[in-house]
């Protein structure tokens, strides 16, 4: 458990269920909740990357079944290894995303404890370790020095909560909220939500009368380990928009059932 003092209260934060409680009392939204539930998202890129997922783990099964047996026909010996068969194939997006939160995790780690100073090894295994260096080179050419890294931070105001990834001085003496980000491919533009959720940590942060000039986004596009840097500046317009997302959140139908 993660205990700090902000605004005259006690905020904590226990694992593994991400909970935050402000002075014993359990804080509803998080900053990634909202930035995950609260904005619109395209449901055609994510659909059409499952079905790619799913079609490309059909297809792997028809190759290695033709370089076994010479033929292309799949057969079973009972509809149940087919129903087997079907099920697995239908869930490879959700392997895929499983193995890419992993990497995820290891270059957040990774770049946690870089800029901790700690000098840590690269992830071994790819496409982590590209993700890893590319943080890796753009921070150690952008970044003066850290100030704080997973850091608590909460609105009393608004009542969320959350963890930001990395806080900076920047070689051009500007501070900045550093959020990392992987992400399947780099030609759509950066997610609303993830623009919101820094955000939401920069002006936390500052209403503990801490100077927050900007919020960075570092996208790493995983199979490449490609970067995109964007930096925002118009903090207060972004959150507005968080906001908005946080009121969605929060919005429950009041109907009466006839």
């Amino acid at each position: 458990m993660e205990t700090t003092n902000i605004h005259g209260g006690k905020l904590t934060f226990s694992e593994p269920r991400h909970q935050y409680h402000w002075n014993g009392y359990k804080v509803k939204h998080t900053v990634s909740g909202v930035a995950g539930g609260g904005y619109p998202l395209n449901f055609g890129v994510a659909a059409g990357w499952a079905a790619k997922m799913i079609r490309e783990s059909i297809w792997h099964d028809f190759e290695n079944g033709f370089a076994d047996t010479g033929s292309w026909e799949v057969s079973f010996w009972n509809e149940q290894d087919a129903e087997d068969w079907v099920k697995e194939a239908c869930s490879a997006h959700t392997r895929a995303r499983d193995s890419a939160g992993g990497a995820g995790t290891e270059f957040h780690d990774y770049m946690e404890r870089h800029a901790q100073g700690l000098e840590p090894e690269l992830p071994t295994e790819q496409p982590a370790r590209r993700s890893a260096e590319a943080l890796r080179n753009w921070y150690d050419a952008n970044v003066k020095q850290p100030i704080s890294t997973e850091r608590l931070v909460y609105h009393p105001d608004y009542e969320y909560a959350g963890k930001l990834d990395l806080f900076v001085e920047l070689q051009d003496g500007t501070t900045a909220v550093i959020d990392y980000k992987g992400v399947t491919s780099l030609k759509y533009q950066p997610k609303a939500g993830h623009v919101g959720q820094g955000v939401a940590y920069c002006i936390a942060l500052a209403l503990e009368g801490i100077q927050v000039d900007s919020f960075i986004l570092m996208e790493v596009e995983r199979e490449t380990g490609k970067l995109r840097v964007t930096r925002y500046d118009d903090l207060e317009r972004e959150f507005e928009a968080f906001i908005w997302a946080l009121n969605l959140v929060r919005y429950k139908p009041t109907g009466i059932e006839m």
